[in-house]
């Protein structure tokens, strides 16, 4: 983000150095703008972290920021992620350190140049008030000589148009040497600079302009004049220009109000909306105040006078709600008297800090004035709830709890007060917020009670029936029990929610296991406006089963219309009850955090392909992945055509092992052939890589791999480490596996236990005859083991499916 300090000299505003405490976004199109955003180029950050770099974009890509540029020429840029826009209007933006060009101190990280591939004009459309003066400041620079200069002028219009208003022309080289002292035109008022005052070439330019144009949006900005060297295609950097007049203020609303039990007001109080830039020790904001309420018996200001002052700090406010917006402060007192309706009148006194005028329209009519009603306490009030989590179960008690808000249901809902001959008292809308008040209730009122419809009622005509809108349930009754009216009964609420959806799912085609063997349904999910997205740890119910298969959860058979709580992806399995090919089908319904469950459930869909029968198959590529502490996170080729000498050298047949074709996941055989040399007391990690690569599945897998000579097997290279697979606690951990991971799934002891490796010394007994020759140890794996894994089925590549590949790794030190 740019540095927020903006320099003014004592012109205008009589400010200097004048330090911002807010960084406006992008201005909303419901306000005006007054002063300049993005006015450092900042936004969006161009290149990867300290990439020194440029690029040409389109104007609409640089946020507050417009251009006369032509369409002359496809945009270029070097960044990384840059791809050109096109033949299009064209801004052009450095990062600091381009080509020698560095940013001004504490100038931030990007600059803009004005000759991107044409001389043109760099502006943003202000709001510009008749008769006022305006301050301005910005950085300056030239790009290729230190002795000529790029000049710029600053000016009101466009240069495109007939008589646009020049107030000013810049002169600066690549050193930030002023060759000419800025020149002030049409009433500006530009004091004189010194060469390269901000740094690395830069000068900041300040002063005042005043403008005595009719009040409207005016394009204001920087245009081109002349470069150094004469090519319009290079020169004029620009960076942190700002060009504000006084803020503009007025109230967000004409109108509010609230009961008179809401004595710290927050409903909805009058609020007033700022937009431009405040200066340093921020400005006062003079309110009176008036009407039918009588200050200090029914309300009382911060001054305690009909008087008083809000302050608005520093800033450059855009107008936006989230930092805008000020509340007005004040107290409401509350008493048991009788008094009906009274209103407050705030009104803005003119003061020479800023403009009374609209927030939203440029020279449009201001707000000035907000009344504030007092409403009394003869009324009768409550909320309706979103109740996301069903805590009312068709009560009137424990509706409302954690973050739970008001809801009125898109709008369409009416709280409607009837008496005991069911006939309607009073109607009213319930408010975006779920809140309603039935305002003057007639007191002593016998057996009343109140019903959400989505009809209005009429006063004096028979209650229509309680409903609700489509979608949403009730998790309170409708109708409240009866009750008698009296002075300030509030918290009659309502509990209601929304029905989750539940997504249709089709899983990838998969091969039948057959057999008894279970393939994984692919995710269930849904959505839920009150939970958001439904999937793992929510709750789904199983509206119909398969027809063609078994349904499991956690390994018991799952019934129909059973609710599955706590939902994990990976216990819910299907056994195809044929063993061809065939599409399993079932539906399923999402319930949400209320216990409410989709009406029109979703269908899950799992083609299934018949089971391979072909010839299994199983290749090894080994690979040293560690010397030391060092991973090593190549990707290498084996190759039998290059010298045996060469890093990637393996001998045909094998060199094809680890070809894409073999369906090895991406990336998947990081380290090296041959890691070049070593020395005693060196650390090595060895990998041995295994993929199914057959027609069918492979079974009884076991991994031999011999210590190599001269080094010596690390027994503790992975002490400590979990998960584990089953071996004596505290044993020594020298191997470890991974099962369709890039990291491993288990760490193994090297003793004769319950898991799957063991690690036989020199000429140990007992070694499988596979190993061959154990003269200096070796490592043995059980790949797969019942019933863990029975079986590794065929890559089908991408790394699918998981039980497809894997590795066993161990480290040895060398002698």
């Amino acid at each position: 983000m740019k540095n927020l300090r903006q320099h003014f000299q004592a012109l205008g505003w009589g400010l200097m150095s004048a330090t911002l405490v807010l960084q406006p976004t992008l201005a909303q199109a419901q306000f005006i703008q007054r002063s300049f955003l993005n006015f450092g180029f900042e936004s969006p950050v161009f290149g990867s972290a300290g990439q020194q770099c440029y690029v040409q974009v389109d104007q609409s890509l640089i946020s507050g920021w417009s251009t006369t540029h032509g369409s002359v020429k496809a945009g270029t840029g070097n960044c990384t992620g840059y791809t050109s826009p096109g033949s299009v209007p064209l801004i052009e933006i450095w990062t600091s350190g381009f080509l020698g060009a560095s940013t001004a101190t504490n100038a931030g990280k990007q600059f803009a140049e004005l000759n991107a591939e044409q001389a043109s004009e760099l502006y943003q459309n202000l709001c510009l008030i008749k008769d006022e003066t305006i301050t301005f400041s910005f950085l300056h620079r030239g790009r290729s000589s230190s002795t000529s200069a790029d000049v710029a002028n600053f000016l009101i219009g466009l240069i495109t148009d007939p008589t646009p208003t020049v107030f000013g022309k810049f002169s600066t080289t690549s050193s930030g040497t002023v060759t000419i002292q800025p020149l002030a035109q049409n009433g500006a008022t530009i004091p004189s600079v010194t060469d390269n005052n901000a740094g690395n070439g830069w000068v900041r330019y300040s002063g005042s302009v005043p403008y005595t144009g009719t009040t409207s949006n005016q394009p204001v900005g920087f245009a081109a004049v002349s470069t150094a060297g004469g090519d319009n295609t290079v020169g004029n950097f620009l960076d942190e220009v700002q060009f504000a007049g006084k803020p503009v203020v007025e109230f967000t609303a004409s109108s509010g109000g609230a009961a008179e039990s809401e004595t710290n007001p927050t409903t909805n109080p009058p609020k007033l909306r700022i937009v431009g830039l405040v200066p340093t020790g921020g400005i006062s904001v003079p309110i009176s105040v008036s009407g039918t309420a009588t200050l200090n018996a029914d309300f009382t200001t911060i001054s305690g006078t009909s008087t008083f002052n809000i302050t608005i700090p520093a800033g450059n406010y855009d107008g936006s709600d989230a930092t805008s917006v000020f509340t007005i402060p004040f107290t409401v007192i509350n008493n048991n008297i009788p008094q009906g309706v009274r209103t407050i009148l705030f009104t803005i006194e003119a003061s020479s800090n800023f403009f009374a005028s609209s927030t939203t329209t440029c020279g449009g009519s201001p707000t000035i004035a907000s009344s504030y009603t007092i409403f009394d306490d003869d009324f009768l009030s409550g909320k309706v709830w979103n109740d996301a989590d069903n805590s009312a179960n068709n009560t009137f008690t424990n509706i409302n709890t954690g973050s739970e808000t008001g809801t009125n249901a898109g709008g369409l809902l009416n709280a409607i007060l009837v008496d005991s001959n069911n006939q309607v008292l009073k109607t009213t809308p319930v408010a975006a917020d779920g809140t309603y008040t039935f305002l003057n209730v007639p007191l002593n009122q016998s057996n009343i009670k109140i019903i959400l419809s989505t009809t209005a009622g009429t006063v004096g005509n028979t209650a229509p029936a309680p409903s609700l809108p489509s979608n949403w349930v009730n998790t309170s009754p409708l109708t409240t029990a009866t009750f008698n009216t009296g002075t300030n009964i509030a918290s009659k609420d309502f509990g209601i929610e929304q029905l989750p959806d539940t997504n249709n799912v089709t899983g990838s085609t998969t091969t039948n296991p057959g057999g008894t063997n279970t393939v994984q349904v692919p995710t269930l999910s849904g959505t839920d406006p009150e939970d958001g997205n439904l999937g793992s740890g929510n709750s789904f119910k199983i509206i119909s089963l398969p027809t063609n298969g078994t349904l499991y959860y956690n390994g018991v058979a799952v019934t129909a219309n059973q609710i599955i709580t706590n939902y994990d992806p990976t216990k819910l399995t299907v056994d195809p009850n044929i063993d061809g090919a065939i599409t399993i089908i079932f539906t399923v319904a999402a319930v949400d955090k209320a216990g409410k469950e989709d009406p029109t459930p979703a269908t899950v869909t799992m083609p299934l392909t018949a089971p391979l029968t072909g010839k299994p198959q199983l290749i090894l590529v080994k690979r040293i992945t560690r010397i030391n502490s060092q991973n090593l996170t190549n990707i290498v080729d084996g190759r039998s055509d290059v010298s045996s000498n060469a890093p990637n050298y393996v001998a045909s047949p094998r060199d094809t092992d680890d070809d894409s074709t073999n369906k090895w996941p991406t990336n998947y055989l990081r380290g090296m052939i041959n890691a070049g040399t070593v020395k005693p007391g060196d650390e090595l990690e060895y990998t041995i890589y295994f993929l199914s690569n057959g027609q069918g599945d492979v079974t009884s897998v076991q991994i031999c791999d011999l210590v190599p000579t001269n080094t010596t097997f690390i027994a503790t290279a992975f002490n400590g480490m979990t998960p584990n697979d089953g071996g004596l606690p505290g044993a020594d951990q020298g191997i470890a596996l991974g099962l369709g991971s890039s990291t491993p799934t288990a760490y193994l002891t090297n003793a004769l236990d319950g898991d799957r490796g063991r690690f036989y010394t020199a000429n140990e007994l007992g070694i499988p005859s596979s190993c061959g020759s154990n003269t200096n140890g070796a490592v043995v794996v059980k790949i797969t083991r019942s019933p863990d894994l029975s079986n590794l089925p065929p890559a089908n590549g991408s790394g699918t499916p998981a039980n497809s590949y894997g590795f066993v790794r161990f480290r040895a030190k060398v002698k």
